[in-house]
């Protein structure tokens, strides 16, 4: 028979030192969850461009995504999730896989044309898109002026980064066009899968788009069985394609899920205000990608509508 508990048995409330050291060990946590999203979504554009290099685009996908199903699947089984197949489930998988293959062909195709830096930047207007939709499709937002001006300087920086105001076009706009395409079908895919509020865990909902996108592009190669890569492709691309499906489809979508239920609106704005940077950066370094005037003046204009767009944001929580 167990003896009766005394005072001493029962758990003591935790002292502000245990209390602190928990609160800064999250603190670090979601720092690191930041830093993480930025540093794979700045380094996603130039593994785009390095893969279609040596691979047809609608390949390199299909190999990005069979190494990301396994990657999924392994973290389903740590977190003990499952995928539901219900209906409403189904559809939100379709709609997020809009942003997975829909987008993604669409960016692909167009990374041989244009640079990392370039999909970087156009992908950047991406909130400014999504409030242009809520306002004038949905009709579930209104701008203020500081965001109109954010929206017209960010407009502005996508003209300068263009090269529309240069007299010496050299820039591919067929690849441009196709981009801005794949930004569009990223965005609607946010809208879609929000619109279909099926209620699914954020990993379950990135594993289930994942797989739908991988049948998709399993329908596709079919029409592009003449390009079917006939060698293992260099080092260069082989560490884009693991990059791809590691990092870029599963370590980050898990991280910014995690940030979306940690952080307000605002601090997340600064992934797609930093994310442009960066990447031009690392196209510079790591491609040799000219760094022009243009671009350059374009990129700060963009950042700074973004910056104008995300304190207006703050203000109205």
């Amino acid at each position: 028979m167990n003896s009766p508990l005394n005072k001493n048995d029962f758990p003591k409330p935790l002292s502000a030192p245990v209390v602190a050291s928990i609160i800064q060990s999250s603190r670090l946590a979601t720092a690191g969850q930041f830093i993480s999203v930025v540093l794979i979504w700045s380094l996603t554009p130039l593994a785009a461009v390095w893969t279609v290099h040596e691979l047809h685009w609608a390949w390199g996908l299909f190999i990005r995504f069979s190494l990301a199903i396994p990657i999924a699947m392994i973290f389903m089984t740590v977190f003990k999730l499952k995928i539901p197949l219900h209906p409403q489930a189904l559809l939100s998988y379709a709609a997020g896989a809009l942003g997975l293959f829909l987008s993604m062909s669409f960016c692909y195709m167009g990374a041989s044309k244009v640079s990392s830096a370039m999909i970087s930047i156009i992908y950047g207007i991406a909130p400014l898109v999504s409030g242009l939709l809520s306002i004038f499709l949905f009709k579930n937002e209104r701008f203020s002026a500081y965001q109109w001006l954010g929206l017209i300087l960010g407009i502005t920086g996508l003209i300068f980064a263009l090269g529309l105001s240069s007299e010496n076009l050299k820039l591919d706009y067929f690849g441009v066009v196709l981009e801005i395409i794949a930004m569009l079908f990223y965005v609607l895919s946010a809208f879609a899968v929000l619109q279909v509020n099926a209620n699914i865990h954020p990993i379950s909902q990135m594993t289930g788009s994942t797989i739908m996108s991988w049948l998709g592009y399993s329908l596709l190669l079919p029409f592009f069985w003449a390009d079917l890569p006939t060698q293992f492709p260099s080092l260069q691309t082989t560490v884009a394609l693991i990059y791809s499906a590691l990092f870029s489809s599963v370590l980050a979508m898990i991280c910014y899920y995690q940030l979306l239920n940690k952080v307000n609106p605002t601090t997340l704005m600064l992934i797609t205000i930093m994310t442009p940077v960066l990447a031009t950066l690392w196209g510079s370094w790591l491609n040799h990608e000219s760094l022009g005037a243009d671009l350059i003046i374009g990129l700060v204009l963009l950042c700074s509508g973004l910056v104008l767009y995300s304190l207006a944001k703050r203000s109205e929580v």
